[in-house]
C-alpha cells in the first residue's frame, strides 16, 4: 500500500487534502457559476455514493439495515465529515425511507466558508449527493437528501433529511433539488450559446450597417424618405412612417394607397383605445407589436422630438414577438428622424430669424431701399410691387407664457412649410403678439388666384391645422412701395381689430372711414365717438349682454331687412320689431336715413374693435 492510497478489493481509493478540494470547488464556481457547480458536485457525490454502496453490497451483512449504517461510516472514515444519525425508518419491501441526522465538522462547508464566507444557501453538495446516490442504489428507488441547515448559512450544525421522491410528496424544494441530478449537456449548451452569439453578432452587424447608412443620410440631410428606404433594404419588409396625426410621410415596400389604408387602421385603433379609456389620451410610448387586422401586423416605435411624440415608424412583420434586432433598428430610425427634425427646426429657426429680422428692419425703417433690394435677393423674396400684409391672431381666453411661445413657434413653423409647399415667397414675422406676413401681389398672379381667395385659403388652413383655436385675420390694402410697409402693418392691425366670427377675414379697403379712425391709435377718442352716437343704447345694454347693440349691428349688416336679420339671429320677426322700436326710442334717430345708418355702423365697428361689443357666433 502506498501513501495516500487505500486498496479496497480491486478498487483504488485516492485521498486528497481538504484544501485541494476547496481549490477545485473555487475553480468550478469561477468557471461554471454557482448553480452549475452545485449540479456538478451533487452528481460527483452521487457517483461516489453509488460506487461505495455497490462495494458494500458485495460483502456479507446480516440484514440490509446494517448496509444503511455502513454508508455514514464510510463517509466518516474517508474524512469528509462526522455523521450523527438520529432517525432511521426504512421499509425495503415497500421502498420507503425516513433517515435524518447531523453532519459535524463538514470539511466541504469549512473550506467553502474559508473561500467565500457565509451565505444564504447550504453548501454540502458532495455530502448530499453521496447520501442520495448510496441510498438510492440500496433502496432501489430514487432518494433525495435535503440539507435543511448548514454551518455555511450560520447554523449551529449541518442537518440532513433523506426521503424517497414519492415521500417528499411534491415538496417544491425537493423538486428543485431533483433537477440538479440531471446530466448537464455542456456541449449542447455551448452550441446553443454559440448560436446565440452568432445571432447576436449578426444583429449587431445589421444594426451597425443601418447606423452607418442612416448617419450618412443625416449628414447629407436627404429627408425622411431615404431613412425609410434604408430600413426597407435592411429588414426586407415594408416600412411606413406616419405623422402624429397618422398621415403617411414616407413609405417603402408597399404603395402609398396601401400605406394610407394601414394608417387609417392605426388611427381607428388609437381612437378605440381612446374611447375605452374614458376619453383619456392614448399614445404609443414605446416599441411594441400591434396586430390591427388580418395581414396587418407591425412593430411600431414613436418618434420623439422635444420630449413630445412627433410621429411613428413601423416595420411590418409576421412574427409574434418583437426581436431585439427590430427594437435596435427601429430605435436607430426613430433617432435619425428626430435628428432630421432637429436639423430642419434649426434651419427653419435660423432662416426665420433672418427673415423676421429683415421684416422688422423694414417696418422700423432701419435699412435703406438699396439694402432692402440686396437682402431680398439673398432671401429669394420677390420685390415686385404692389405689396400687401396679413396680420393673424388666435383668440384665446387665457394661456401661460410657455404655452404661448410653444404655440407661436409651432404655428410659424407650419406656416413656413405651408408657404414653401405652395411656392409662395413671404416674409414671416412676429410683432406685438401677432403673426404678420409681407408679400408681393405678384405671388397671386403666378398662381392665378386673387388676394381674397388666397387669404380665405390661408385662414381655412389655420383653422383646420389647429381646430381648437379660432383665428382672426386682417388684410391691408396694396401699395406700390415696400418702404411704406409700416403703413401696411397699421392697416392690417386695424382690420384685425374689427374681425369677428361673422366678418373674417377683414380687408382694410372695406373699412372706409373706420379704418382711418382705427389707425389713429387714439382709443379714448374712438370710445368717445362711439358713445356720442350710441351712448343711450350702451347705458341701457350694459347689464343685458349688449342685446340691443348686437341686434342693431346685425340689422345694419343685413341691409336693414327685418326678415333677413331675424333669420340670421334665429329670432322672431315680432321680437325683432319690438327691439328695433326700443332702439329708435332710445337713439331718437330715423334708421331709414342712410346717413344715420352709416354713422351708427361706424360707431358699432369702433366698439367691436375696442372689445366693448362682442358678437356671438350664431
Amino acid at each position: 500500500m502506498k501513501y495516500g492510497q487505500i486498496k479496497v478489493d480491486s478498487q483504488h481509493m485516492i485521498k486528497i487534502p481538504s484544501t485541494a478540494f476547496g481549490a477545485l470547488r473555487r475553480e468550478l464556481i469561477d468557471t461554471l457559476g454557482i448553480k452549475r457547480s452545485k449540479g456538478f458536485l451533487l452528481r460527483y457525490g452521487w457517483n461516489c455514493g453509488v460506487t461505495d454502496c455497490r462495494k458494500m453490497m458485495e460483502l456479507d451483512w446480516e440484514n440490509k439495515r446494517d448496509l444503511i449504517w455502513a454508508g455514514p461510516k464510510m463517509h466518516t472514515e474517508n474524512g469528509h465529515v462526522v455523521v450523527e444519525p438520529h432517525i432511521l425508518e426504512v421499509d425495503f419491501e415497500h421502498g420507503s425511507l425516513h433517515f435524518e441526522g447531523d453532519w459535524l465538522n463538514s470539511q466541504e462547508a469549512i473550506e467553502h466558508i474559508k473561500l467565500f464566507g457565509q451565505g444564504e444557501d447550504s453548501v454540502c453538495h458532495t455530502l448530499v449527493g453521496y447520501a442520495s446516490g448510496y441510498l438510492s442504489e440500496l433502496i432501489e428507488k430514487q432518494v433525495i437528501v435535503r440539507e435543511t441547515s448548514c454551518i455555511a448559512k450560520g447554523d449551529e450544525r449541518c442537518h440532513w433529511v433523506c426521503r424517497t421522491v414519492e415521500e417528499w410528496n411534491g415538496d417544491p424544494e425537493a423538486e428543485n433539488e431533483l433537477r440538479f441530478y440531471e446530466a448537464d449537456h455542456i456541449n449542447a449548451e455551448l452550441e446553443e450559446t454559440y448560436e446565440k452569439l452568432r445571432l447576436e453578432r449578426d444583429s449587431l452587424s445589421k444594426t451597425y450597417d443601418v447606423h452607418q447608412k442612416l448617419f450618412k443620410e443625416i449628414i447629407f440631410e436627404t429627408g425622411v424618405q431615404p431613412i425609410v428606404d434604408v430600413l426597407y433594404e435592411t429588414m426586407k419588409t415594408p416600412v411606413i412612417m406616419e405623422s402624429r396625426n397618422f398621415e403617411v410621410r414616407a413609405v417603402a415596400g408597399i404603395s402609398m394607397q396601401e400605406a394610407t389604408v394601414y394608417a387609417s387602421e392605426l388611427k381607428e385603433w388609437i381612437a378605440n383605445k381612446h374611447r375605452k379609456k374614458s376619453h383619456q389620451k392614448h399614445e404609443i410610448l414605446e416599441t411594441m407589436l400591434l396586430e390591427l387586422s388580418p395581414g396587418h401586423k407591425r412593430v411600431i416605435t414613436p418618434i420623439y422630438f422635444r420630449k413630445k411624440i412627433h410621429g411613428y415608424c413601423s416595420i411590418f412583420t409576421q412574427e409574434n414577438e418583437v426581436t431585439e434586432v427590430d427594437k435596435m433598428v427601429l430605435g436607430q430610425a426613430a433617432l435619425a428622424c428626430s435628428l432630421h427634425l432637429l436639423n430642419e427646426q434649426t434651419r427653419f429657426n435660423t432662416e426665420q430669424t433672418i427673415r423676421g429680422s429683415f421684416l422688422d428692419d423694414i417696418l422700423k425703417k432701419r435699412i435703406t431701399l438699396s439694402e432692402i433690394v440686396r437682402k431680398a435677393h439673398y432671401m429669394d423674396f420677390d420685390l415686385y410691387p404692389p405689396y400687401s400684409m396679413v396680420a393673424l391672431q388666435r383668440r384665446i381666453e387665457e394661456t401661460s407664457m410657455k404655452e404661448e411661445i410653444e404655440f407661436t413657434d409651432q404655428f410659424m413653423n407650419d406656416l413656413f412649410k405651408y408657404f414653401r409647399s405652395k411656392d409662395i415667397k413671404v416674409l414671416l414675422g412676429k410683432k406685438e403678439g401677432r403673426v404678420i406676413l409681407l408679400f408681393s401681389d405678384s405671388t397671386f398672379l403666378r398662381r392665378n388666384i386673387d388676394k381674397e381667395s388666397f387669404c380665405k385659403q390661408l385662414l381655412s388652413y389655420c383653422t383646420e391645422r389647429f381646430p381648437q383655436f379660432t383665428f382672426s385675420m386682417g388684410v391691408s390694402s396694396s401699395i406700390p412701395s415696400i418702404e411704406a410697409a409700416p403703413q401696411l402693418y397699421n392697416e392690417s392691425v386695424a382690420s384685425l381689430m374689427v374681425a369677428n366670427p361673422h366678418h373674417n377675414p377683414v380687408y382694410f379697403d372695406s373699412l372706409g372711414v373706420v379704418g382711418m379712425l382705427l389707425q389713429t391709435n387714439n382709443l379714448e377718442a374712438l370710445e368717445q365717438y362711439a358713445y356720442k352716437i350710441v351712448g343711450p343704447l350702451m347705458d341701457e345694454d350694459r347689464n343685458k349682454g349688449m342685446e340691443l347693440l348686437i341686434t342693431l349691428y346685425y340689422y345694419l349688416e343685413n341691409g336693414s331687412n327685418v326678415h333677413k336679420t331675424a333669420r340670421a339671429m334665429n329670432f322672431s320677426v315680432n321680437g325683432l320689431r319690438y327691439r328695433l322700436g326700443k332702439i329708435n326710442e332710445l337713439l331718437q334717430v330715423d334708421l331709414n336715413h342712410a346717413h344715420n345708418r352709416n354713422e351708427i355702423y361706424v360707431a358699432l365697428q369702433c366698439l367691436t374693435a375696442l372689445g366693448e361689443l362682442k358678437l356671438p357666433a350664431w
